[in-house]
């Protein structure tokens, strides 16, 4: 396993910190939609054993003139406030369709995954939608993997049941997003419903060093193998925490152990300085 034994970047946390900690006013965030300044930025996904890049997460950022770039607490909570997210949300799913025809463009086969409201589950044209999108994209649903978090999805779940059945038939990937604890999700993860689990940092980091967090990890990862779903470990910066994952048998990790979130025009190079060794 070829991996940097540290993380080269600054952790989320930092990130967090550079935007001041604090919401924007909305007169701000108007501009930034209007100016083009939301973008999405993307994190790799990357195989534990072969070391390849499989994919990346689409995670919005915004390119403030002044401020630099800011992470979504910057502007998300007021946008959710004032019923806006939909807008953000068709915003990022668009530029990340056509980075991902970009990669495929440029010889590199990489699903691109995007965060979604549980909420948008209970509109009936969501499927239709979507598979709209990727078409004007020139994708196939393939290429498309939806992530809606645990806590999201478990009071929705009735509602969420047939739409999750409807994008995995027509090819989508679905992931839980921040898996856990969640013991009454487990008899809800099938492949009808679900293509992988995306393992919550709570329970990676530190997990080398806590025998508690190593047992949440190991059901975890256990549930999704007898699935037959992917796994995934969300947060990595430790290469501890990442032999422990490995001797668990997660197939994928995200995280700053490999990289930060990068601007579309970033990941290529990375990939191929990546690639390099």
């Amino acid at each position: 396993m070829i991996f940097r034994h540290a993380p080269l970047f600054a952790p989320e946390s930092t990130l967090r910190a550079r935007s001041g900690g604090g919401a924007m006013p909305i007169d701000e965030i108007w501009k930034a939609l209007v100016n083009d300044q939301l973008v999405p930025y993307f994190q790799p996904i990357v195989d534990i054993s072969s070391r390849k890049v499989i994919g990346a997460e689409a995670l919005a950022r915004w390119r403030h003139p002044a401020l630099g770039v800011l992470s979504p607490i910057a502007f998300v909570p007021v946008m959710e406030e004032r019923g806006m997210i939909r807008e953000l949300t068709e915003l990022i799913l668009e530029k990340s369709l056509y980075a991902c025809r970009d990669w495929l463009d440029h010889n590199h086969a990489l699903n691109v995954s995007i965060n979604l409201s549980a909420f948008l589950l209970a509109d009936p044209q969501l499927t239709s939608y979507l598979e709209q999108k990727t078409r004007l994209a020139g994708l196939t649903p393939q290429d498309l993997t939806l992530e809606f978090s645990e806590n999201a999805l478990r009071p929705h779940w009735e509602a969420a049941i047939p739409q999750l059945a409807a994008l995995r038939s027509k090819g989508f990937g679905v992931a839980v997003d921040e898996f856990g604890i969640g013991v009454d999700m487990l008899d809800k993860l099938d492949r009808q419903h679900f293509s992988a689990i995306k393992i919550d940092r709570a329970f990676v980091q530190g997990s080398a060093r806590n025998s508690h967090l190593r047992a949440i990890l190991q059901e975890s990862l256990k549930h999704g193998q007898e699935q037959g779903l992917q796994t995934i470990a969300m947060g990595v910066e430790d290469a501890a925490d990442l032999a422990v994952l490995s001797e668990l048998g997660c197939q994928a990790v995200q995280g700053y152990i490999c990289s930060p979130p990068l601007p579309g025009e970033g990941l290529m190079p990375w990939i191929s300085d990546w690639e390099k060794g």
